[in-house]
């Protein structure tokens, strides 16, 4: 410093630290070898990390699906379920990342195969009778579509409310308990004919002009009016209340990053922290949201990513995908 001691020369203070720097990425060993994929579906890669990463899952086009430990005894084997939406098909890259605590970034590629899936198109007219009867249903989400024309109303919740509400979920699905809450198939809902099927692209007319063009991110189910409503499968009720286009909506973490959705509920019997077992009744269906009629919309998330249910509702497939590499694991 510029003290006068020492004839001008100031005091001065040296101090000297060992300094350890990572300059090395995480080293990654793919366990699980096999993964054989649909467009629209899903599918598991078990991985282990040489030291503890904050970061690491799967990287799919723009989207990232985290990894967890918590399924092995051994901490560093890691669990990732990942997804490819429904415009994904051959080509897609995948790959497996891992940053340590000093940002050092690892990349792997994964194996895999990827088959593509067609899905249907679709029409639906919309008359001025539903516009009349629903379109009041959103003022409350869309307070500035009050004195519009109701095509521009149902072009605004078709739209702006449906982009909201996938916001709204993907916020919900951003978080996952690190747990294996399911096991076996999901079921379906009983007794239910199949209506609007996974990825349907939906084209809208209003008096035989094309208004609008949307696609259908799960499957609907139609039973008796008011039908009991099974969770698919065992978890943890994430989310549970109205929901602009969906209507009275259920969502269930099941653990590790896989979540199903059920819309258009008439009324609901479970709340937000909830377990609830296979088969156990979370509501009842209904009309509520942008339903037509009475049904159940049904849907499967990966973390951000609408998924085919199909693939969860099939044993089989359940098994040579993901069961099959998880009894391999020592569970902790």
């Amino acid at each position: 410093d510029y003290s006068w001691r020492k004839w001008g020369k100031g005091n001065q203070t040296y101090i000297e630290k060992e300094v350890l720097i990572d300059s090395q990425p995480p080293t990654v060993s793919l366990l699980s070898h096999v993964h054989n994929l649909y467009q629209g579906g899903a599918g598991l890669v078990i991985y282990r990390l040489s030291e503890a990463c904050p970061t690491s899952g799967i990287q799919v086009g723009e989207s990232f699906f985290r990894g967890y430990s918590g399924y092995s005894s051994d901490a560093a084997i890691h669990l990732a379920f990942f997804a490819l939406n429904h415009e994904q098909g051959p080509g897609t890259k995948l790959e497996l990342q891992a940053r340590d605590i000093a940002g050092n970034l690892r990349q792997l590629g994964i194996p895999h195969h990827i088959n593509k899936r067609k899905f249907r198109k679709d029409v639906l007219n919309i008359s001025d009778g539903f516009l009349e009867r629903k379109m009041p249903e959103f003022l409350a989400d869309l307070p500035d579509n009050a004195g519009l024309p109701l095509v521009q109303q149902f072009l605004q919740v078709n739209g702006s409310l449906r982009q909201a509400n996938a916001e709204a979920i993907y916020q919900v699905t951003d978080k996952s308990e690190a747990q294996l809450f399911w096991e076996g198939s999901f079921t379906r809902l009983p007794n239910a004919a199949n209506r609007a099927r996974f990825a349907d692209a939906r084209e809208y007319r209003h008096k035989g002009k094309v208004i609008d063009h949307q696609f259908h991110m799960g499957i609907d189910l139609a039973s008796l009016a008011l039908s009991p409503i099974p969770a698919a499968n065992a978890g943890k009720v994430v989310f549970a209340e109205q929901l602009g286009i969906y209507g009275q909506t259920v969502i269930i973490d099941h653990g590790f990053g896989l979540f199903s959705l059920y819309g258009h509920c008439s009324s609901l019997v479970v709340a937000d922290g909830q377990m609830v077992a296979r088969g156990e009744i979370i509501g009842k269906t209904g009309t509520t949201g942008m339903a037509g009629g009475d049904h159940l919309h049904y849907g499967m998330l990966v973390g951000n990513t609408f998924v085919n249910p199909i693939e969860w509702w099939d044993a089989k497939w359940i098994e040579h995908n993901i069961t099959s590499k998880l009894k391999a694991l020592p569970r902790s």
